[in-house]
């Protein structure tokens, strides 16, 4: 099979969003995502927060890849209960995704009372290019499972990290190294040719200590079910494989490689069954927190 052939999801937003949202269901993500933001999001970051700055302060907050805002939108109102109020800046591609997003802030104004959403639809390039040589300054950086989808960690990272304001804390989200995903993309390098390599908990992690930025870890156990990629014309299953491949359409592209990213999905290595013949797929994560020093 030729490598031009194959055709990366992120180039079809779109096509994107309806795999996320197909394989978010099948791992219970966001119910998931929001008991981690109202319980750990809390004391990682709200707690440092709050002993920085004063309650009067107007905080500034940056979302790159957000998505329809499930999370964005849960920590900005965590955070606008303790302070005078919140901007709250989306770097978002995916056009379906922000306009879900833009019909929740319309369907019930109220709740959000106190916080200015600026939803942008760009990737992140766009939005560097747009800032300039000096860009603005955010109290709170949230990149929750984005950051695997920039090419230069260490200069995202080095160039986030001065986007914080002194006191200020970044959220980075990451799939674990031993997550299905990870396994999937390490196995098949002709998968990585075209949509990888994606930076793992070891990147992230490495250019960190790399650019000499303290952190705080949080790993976090999650299960996907992918019963129906072995479910016979599944359209569900063939797209939780095109979610894991980050491949559009791998089946009618290669048949074969699709056969055998399948048959690796259901491995031991990547999963475990159950009695009752449900397959789950590991999807671990890992939360780091970065916390910029105040100047003395």
């Amino acid at each position: 099979m030729e490598k031009t052939k194959m055709k990366y999801t992120l180039s079809d937003p779109d096509y994107y969003t309806e795999m996320y949202q197909v394989y978010a269901k099948k791992s219970n993500k966001y119910s998931h995502l929001l008991e981690w933001t109202e319980n750990i999001f809390p004391k990682m970051v709200l707690q440092k927060l709050r002993e920085r700055f004063s309650a009067e302060t107007h905080i500034n907050v940056l979302g790159i890849g957000t998505g329809s805002g499930e999370m964005d939108r849960k920590m900005a109102g965590i955070i606008n209960g303790h302070f005078k109020s919140v901007r709250n800046v989306v770097v978002e591609p995916a056009e379906k995704q922000l306009a879900i997003y833009r019909s929740v802030l319309e369907s019930d104004k109220s709740k959000f009372k106190g916080i200015d959403f600026d939803l942008r639809q760009m990737v992140f390039d766009e939005y560097r290019e747009h800032e300039g040589e000096h860009p603005p300054k955010y109290h709170f950086i949230n990149a929750m499972q984005s950051i695997y989808y920039i090419d230069d960690v260490n200069d995202t990272l080095r160039y986030l990290y001065a986007s914080l304001e002194e006191g200020g804390v970044m959220l980075i989200t990451t799939l674990s190294d031993a997550c299905g995903f990870q396994l999937v993309w390490n196995r098949f390098p002709q998968v990585q040719d075209v949509a990888g390599p994606y930076p793992g908990t070891n990147d992230i992690r490495q250019s960190l200590l790399d650019l000499n930025i303290k952190f705080e870890e949080n790993h976090q156990r999650l299960y996907g079910d992918i019963t129906s990629c072995f479910q016979e014309g599944s359209k569900e299953g063939e797209l939780i494989v095109d979610f894991f491949s980050q491949i559009i359409d791998l089946r009618g592209t290669s048949p074969e490689l699709y056969q055998e990213v399948v048959d690796y999905m259901g491995s031991e290595q990547c999963s475990e069954k159950k009695k009752d013949g449900t397959i789950l797929i590991n999807s671990d994560w890992d939360a780091f927190v970065v916390y910029k020093p105040l100047s003395i």
